[in-house]
């Protein structure tokens, strides 16, 4: 699938030579300036004349125009999603190429940058968990045979590498953690030993309803907040023996069971993948395992709905 080995080193060197004297920074006045985004403005107007001729090209399958970058300063409290409205852009593009791993955009952001192109933007060192997210899908994971044109920009602390992806955008599960609905995995090198659902329990050996995800894993090992948030609770139950309970925004908890040890108290605040206990097998268990629950206004919810990688 990949673009053949010289027509990419063409296109490979013109980018590279049009990208170096564009710094990535958003502090950077190299960037043309679109100061309203309505077409009485003349660069928007031309912005959107780029994205009507990559549409054109790409439909009429021909070779695609030269990537250009503006920038936009963005209203108080403008979200991505209604400035890639605007812009005629996926708020993928808009995420990706300003490294926004959520809807809201900081308050303290001066410009964002618009591409003249739709697409995915991956970073060659990701940073936050979607960055990470879309690393791994794209760069090794299973379309890593994608093609992409890569890009070498320049930034105020040095220069950044990314692969451009045209024309894609998130799949699933990376639209739910720019949602910020997605949990990270609590344990790693996971094996999952009991799904959520109904199932023969192995203790009663009848059919119950079995409310999270049991991940079988060694004694001792890490047990990593699934995402940022506070402790609501903490303490020992017949059943689960020494539990963590975490609230989220939105609604959202996680419940850590079976824990041989539990670090971190009470009202504590969590960051996404800190660690904040190790596996073991207390109250009724059948040997060490992680009893992972996601619960939404107090009611359980599929973890595989909402986490990369657990589908049966």
């Amino acid at each position: 699938m990949r673009i053949a080995a010289d027509l990419r080193a063409i296109v490979l060197c013109s980018v590279l030579i049009s990208a170096a004297l564009l710094p990535l920074s958003a502090h950077s006045s190299d960037y043309p300036l679109i100061e309203r985004a309505h077409h009485s403005d003349p660069l928007y107007r031309q912005h959107q004349e780029s994205i009507r001729e990559f549409h054109l090209r790409r439909s009429a399958d021909r070779e695609l125009p030269q990537l250009q970058l503006y920038r936009y300063a963005a209203d108080a409290g403008a979200t991505l999603i209604e400035l890639a409205a605007r812009f005629s852009l996926s708020y993928s593009t808009l995420a990706t190429i300003n490294r926004l791993p959520q809807n809201e955009i900081p308050p303290d952001t001066e410009y964002l940058l618009i591409p003249s192109q739709p697409g995915i933007f991956v970073a060659e060192v990701p940073h936050s968990d979607l960055e990470q997210l879309i690393h791994e899908m794209r760069v090794s994971g299973e379309r890593s045979d994608d093609d992409y044109t890569e890009l070498v920009l320049q930034t105020a602390d040095g220069t950044e590498r990314f692969r451009f992806y045209a024309a894609q955008d998130f799949d699933r599960v990376e639209r739910l953690a720019f949602l910020n609905i997605l949990f990270r995995r609590p344990v790693r090198n996971i094996r999952i030993s009991s799904h959520y659902g109904y199932r023969i329990s192995p203790l009663t050996n009848r059919r119950a309803f079995h409310a999270g995800v049991d991940f079988a894993a060694p004694q001792g090992t890490a047990v990593h907040a699934s995402r940022e948030g506070q402790v609501e609770a903490i303490g020992y139950d017949p059943i689960y023996g020494n539990f963590v309970l975490l609230n989220h925004s939105g609604g959202f908890q996680t419940f850590y069971g079976h824990l041989d040890q539990i670090d971190v108290r009470l009202n504590d605040s969590v960051s996404s993948g800190m660690i904040i206990g190790t596996v073991g097998s207390s109250g009724l268990s059948t040997g060490p395992h992680l009893h992972f629950e996601i619960r939404l206004n107090g009611e359980t919810r599929d973890p595989a709905r909402h986490m990369p990688g657990l589908r049966r």
